[in-house]
């Protein structure tokens, strides 16, 4: 029950009720659940990058397969994403090399400037310099196995700039790592036959 007394508010317990005393670690309980629940707000409307990963295995060694992601004005060949490829700034394969894809994303198309650097034959990393999406980086790195093959593991993190449900970019973007394996790994295959014994 409350009353109104010169224009402030005072509360009372019910008649009969005990009365209802804050102590101070029941306000430090409160104070604690308020701070927690506002970090968690916040981490969730921010939520953390994600490097979305692929492995696969190719029947060819390191230098044949980093020679083939390394040739980028073949990926319009092999890649389903890329439609077409324009390097700018060719070093023959030193560092750092500048290119532009015509790719698509998420159903949409955008003309991305990427900026290659080099560790033949380990490791092929890239970064967007500029483009239709907030931000894009990656790499790709070869491993040679015991068999003579190479297992391929492709890193690769988008953040589209606009508003996609988390869930629909999540399973977007592991689809199109996913292809991107499968893709190299099918092309350098077809290019770099190893026989196998009958």
């Amino acid at each position: 029950m409350s009353t109104l007394n010169n224009n402030k508010i005072s509360y009372f317990a019910p008649r009969g009720a005990p009365p209802v005393i804050k102590t101070a670690e029941v306000r430090n309980k409160q104070a604690i659940r308020r701070t927690t629940s506002q970090a968690l707000q916040r981490t969730l409307s921010k939520p953390a990058i994600e490097m979305f990963e692929g492995s696969i295995e190719v029947d060819a060694a390191p230098e044949e397969v980093y020679q083939v992601a390394s040739n980028f004005k073949e990926y319009p060949k092999w890649t389903k994403g890329i439609k077409s490829v324009n390097v700018v700034h060719d070093n023959h394969g030193t560092a750092p090399q500048i290119v532009k894809l015509d790719m698509s994303m998420y159903g949409m198309s955008h003309v991305n400037t990427m900026k290659y650097e080099f560790d033949s034959p380990k490791k092929l990393s890239w970064v967007m310099t500029d483009g239709g999406v907030k931000s894009l980086n990656g790499n790709y790195e070869f491993k040679p196995l015991p068999n003579g093959h190479t297992q391929v593991t492709f890193h690769l993190n988008i953040e589209p700039g606009i508003p996609i449900p988390h869930m629909v970019k999540k399973m977007a973007t592991k689809s199109l790592v996913n292809s991107a394996v499968k893709e190299l790994k099918k092309y350098t295959e077809d290019h770099f036959p190893h026989p196998h014994p009958a």
